[in-house]
């Protein structure tokens, strides 16, 4: 005969204490086992680099792999309740094309997904300004009547990528990095009054004193992608930009660290795919609750994701992994991000 056991509400209570308490990864592994679908969230991915040609030609350094997949990337990002996505370009070349690809996107109305773009040159690509052979203030000037155009019938949403990046000093020197930084914000951030896409790497305190020393030529921003101190966050958002977070923000535990000091008025969600991806390996993986299924690209399967590919319909991976540090509840997380994104991008025709 089965003999009952009797577990006194206290008992429970303490049971649960003691897993909260001690043991956090076996708790967060029994929750990813018996979480159903996720919930219908509202999202805006405020950076993605869609026109990666693993994206548009299914090609993974120069190899063809599959047949273009961008439309059915697009597809799961609305379904995983994707609004608004900002395409970011980092040259001039690709800002053309961003705005493109755009224009094309919602003739065809394939998606539900409010697609947008950025124009402006990164910070490892600065050299093009000195290489256009009719000079560096034409090339200035193509970029703003670019930006200017795409404004008109609001295509075009930010100034960007821009910045400076001192860790890949190969592709572009630190001073032509500057100069022509400041250019984009004399020329093309000042004309526009579009938000600033920031990009800030292993460049210590230099882009934040670079913003702060012009700050009457921009007017706002996000630093995408952080992954610095708290202190340096809480100075770019004294000079009012926002910060952007995706997987590379919430690799460590000082990450986390970080993520939990920054107001969560100020807060942005992003993928930076098809990089960035929250991996196993990152302190904040725990958190993590929702999977998708993926194959090499070489098995590539519809149906799947590519392994080792972000893509957009991951960021509710970054919203959990955020949410679960600061210590509130994905949708609250969800909702802030959300409302500070149409905030700052005042999306045309935006999608409640």
């Amino acid at each position: 005969m089965r003999s009952s056991v009797y577990l006194s509400p206290f008992t429970i209570l303490y049971s649960a204490e003691y897993l909260l308490t001690t043991q956090p990864r076996f708790l967060c592994s029994a929750l990813r086992m018996t979480t159903s679908s996720p919930k219908q969230y509202r999202f805006v991915d405020i950076g993605a680099n869609l026109l990666d040609e693993r994206f548009t030609e299914g090609s993974y350094h120069g190899k063809p792999r599959h047949e273009p997949d961008f439309n059915k990337v697009l597809q799961r990002a609305s379904d995983a309740g994707i609004r608004h996505l900002i395409l970011t370009a980092g040259t001039l070349e690709e800002s053309e094309l961003a705005i493109k690809k755009v224009h094309e996107l919602r003739q065809s109305n394939q998606t539900d997904c409010e697609l947008y773009c950025t124009v402006g040159v990164h910070p490892t690509r600065c050299l093009e300004f000195e290489n256009n052979e009719n000079g560096v203030d034409e090339h200035a000037r193509a970029l703003l009547k670019l930006a200017t155009d795409g404004m008109r019938d609001g295509v075009v949403v930010a100034v960007g990528e821009l910045g400076l990046d001192y860790d890949r000093l190969q592709f572009c020197p630190a001073d032509v990095q500057r100069e022509q930084f400041c250019r984009q914000l004399f020329s093309l951030a000042s004309e526009t009054g579009l938000p600033l896409f920031l990009h800030n790497r292993n460049v210590g305190e230099e882009l934040f004193e670079l913003l702060a020393e012009h700050r009457g030529k921009w007017k706002t921003g996000v630093v995408h992608s952080f992954d610095d101190s708290a202190e340096l966050a809480e100075k770019f958002i004294s000079l009012g930009l926002y910060i952007g977070l995706n997987g590379c923000s919430l690799k460590t535990k000082e990450n986390l660290e970080v993520v939990k000091t920054l107001p969560l008025e100020k807060i942005l969600l992003e993928t930076d795919c098809p990089y960035c991806s929250v991996k196993r390996t990152h302190a904040g993986y725990d958190y993590v609750q929702t999977h998708f299924k993926s194959k090499a690209e070489k098995k590539y399967e519809d149906g799947f994701q590519v392994k080792g590919r972000n893509e957009p319909c991951n960021i509710i991976q970054v919203a959990e992994v955020v949410a679960g540090c600061k210590g509130i509840n994905v949708e609250e997380l969800v909702e802030a991000c959300y409302s500070n994104s149409l905030e700052l991008f005042k999306f045309e025709g935006k999608k409640e």
